[in-house]
């Protein structure tokens, strides 16, 4: 990638500034290429692009064109977007009517949706993106050249990389940089390139070039999340939970959260494996059937040539906040008691009678009996304990006819979600119940109101128009997220009609400082 910020010294009227001060007062502009990408301390956007006009069916700035088009200048997973015309016009000027615009598949507007058979004005968009993608405190991957364009093409794809070198690639890059194994540019070979990705890597194929030659030999490095190259703040402990006496080592990490709970984030960022004597996965010569942070490890004995793995230990990397002391951790939730078919403290119902008080992804669960007793001490049998589905203990798996013990659960979330409170939007009632129930749907207040709610809201509060709590009116609620936003219909209430309800998001804090919200 080369899009960066120069690292150079401060220039001495900004060496007594402070970060914050810098941050406020300056703006850091890079040149590539004759476009500029603006990015301060806190932020990263991509530079404006409008890759079509309207004069064809409308104004298509998406997303996956605009990746395959601009290799290296927008992120694959941008935070947030950003619309204008070509003019600078902001986008509610225009009256026109938007099919879509949001950060997963870009801007559309077509010139079928608009009144009086008139045209979508001409439109630009940019993106923004994690700090990382523009920071010069980056996180680069070695260069790997696992293949050459002697065959097929040259295929320098992630999922082999991965496979290939465990440990040394995050599992989820933020960009790729792609050059010759000489150091010269894609451009400059000429080569008409399959695919350039951070999610599958790179990829030229010989039945594509012109005049039958070769694709050049390329070498490839991933950008990764800085903790991936700070990891030694937070690792797990070394675990070897199996030997390879019977079909292999398996080193599952499901099983691994059962038998450390606690111990292990949900969502590691990177795993690392080594032999319990301490040696490198390469240096055994073994062939690995899987190494990455959501399976955990497996080396299968029938995929051996001596018809047996060596014996293997990993550990995980987790977020940094995992290790922190600094926590956000959600209060103790008690829904179900073990009367019924057990105790199911599940996430997705935990989040839609409780809204605003569970974030959408926690990063770990926390379990403990009503009476505040450890799960080991019950000896019960566990169904499902981890962050993305909650907690279930089944009657029906324990001994002796046995109900489950009695438990509560809390979880951990990103520490944005506890200082959320921070940074709110508005209020929005856009559907009154007189129809088929209150709609207070996402996608349409984006809409509605450009520009007032970011794209992956933290969290969603909703109230009756008049202030009371959800809880107070009774309502059956269909879905209460910050994914879709509220629905309740009026079908499934006994009065036959849904209270009249009204909704806000929890952002960011960096999206009410870029659009100049007031924090309170």
């Amino acid at each position: 990638m080369q899009h960066r910020l120069n690292g150079g010294e401060a220039p001495d009227c900004c060496k007594k500034m402070s970060l914050s001060m810098i941050r406020w007062l300056f703006t850091l502009v890079l040149l590539d290429s004759g476009n500029l990408i603006q990015a301060t301390v806190d932020q990263c956007w991509t530079p404006w692009f409008d890759r079509d006009n309207p004069s064809g069916s409308g104004d298509f700035e998406t997303l996956p064109k605009l990746l395959k088009e601009n290799p290296e200048k927008i992120c694959k997973r941008p935070i947030e977007i950003e619309v204008q015309t070509a003019s600078g016009a902001i986008v509610s000027s225009t009256g026109d009517v938007i099919h879509v615009t949001n950060v997963h598949r870009g801007f559309v507007c077509r010139n079928r949706d608009q009144p009086g058979n008139s045209r979508c004005e001409d439109y630009k968009v940019r993106f923004l993106c994690p700090v990382e993608f523009c920071n010069p405190k980056e996180c680069w991957t070695p260069w790997f050249d696992r293949d050459n364009p002697s065959g097929t093409g040259d295929h320098e794809t992630l999922v082999n990389l991965h496979k290939e070198n465990p440990g040394k690639i995050c599992d989820y890059p933020i960009n790729i940089e792609v050059q010759t194994i000489s150091g010269a540019s894609v451009g400059s070979t000429g080569d008409v390139i399959h695919t350039a990705d951070a999610s599958t890597g790179f990829a030229c194929r010989n039945h594509d070039q012109p005049h039958n030659r070769l694709c050049a030999d390329y070498k490839v490095r991933f950008l990764c999340p800085l903790e991936f190259c700070e990891p030694e703040e937070c690792k797990t402990p070394w675990y070897d939970r199996d030997n390879p006496s019977g079909t292999g080592d398996f080193e599952i990490l499901e099983k691994l959260y059962l038998e450390h709970p606690k111990e292990i984030c949900s969502f590691p960022l990177n795993i690392e494996v080594q032999t319990v004597a301490g040696n490198t996965v390469a240096s055994t010569g073994d062939a690995i059937a899987v190494a990455d942070v959501t399976t955990g490890f497996i080396c299968k004995n029938a995929d051996q040539k001596s018809g047996h793995c060596s014996d293997y230990k990993v550990r995980f990397v987790c977020p940094i906040a995992f290790c922190k002391e600094k926590e956000c951790w959600t209060p103790w939730f008690d829904r179900d008691n073990p009367s019924g078919t057990g105790d199911y403290e599940t996430l997705a119902d935990l989040l839609k009678e409780n809204p605003g008080k569970v974030c959408e992804h926690p990063i770990e669960i926390e379990v403990k009996t009503k009476s505040g007793a450890s799960v080991g001490t019950t000896g019960d049998v566990i169904h499902t304990s981890n962050a993305h589905t909650g907690f279930i203990c089944r009657n029906r798996d324990q001994l002796h006819d046995g109900l489950c013990a009695d438990y509560q659960v809390r979880f951990l979330c990103p520490v944005e979600f506890c200082k959320a409170k921070e940074c709110k939007t508005p209020w929005y009632d856009r559907d009154n119940p007189s129809g088929t129930g209150d709609f207070e749907i996402l996608e349409k207040l984006y809409i509605e109101h450009p520009n007032e709610i970011c794209q992956f809201p933290l969290d969603i509060e909703v109230q009756t128009v008049t202030g009371n709590t959800l809880a107070s009116t009774g309502d059956a609620i269909s879905i209460v997220d910050a994914t879709t936003g509220f629905i309740c219909k009026n079908v499934d209430q006994k009065t036959g009609r849904c209270s009249d309800y009204k909704v806000r998001f929890t952002c960011p804090i960096d999206f009410c400082k870029k659009m100049n919200i007031h924090v309170k």
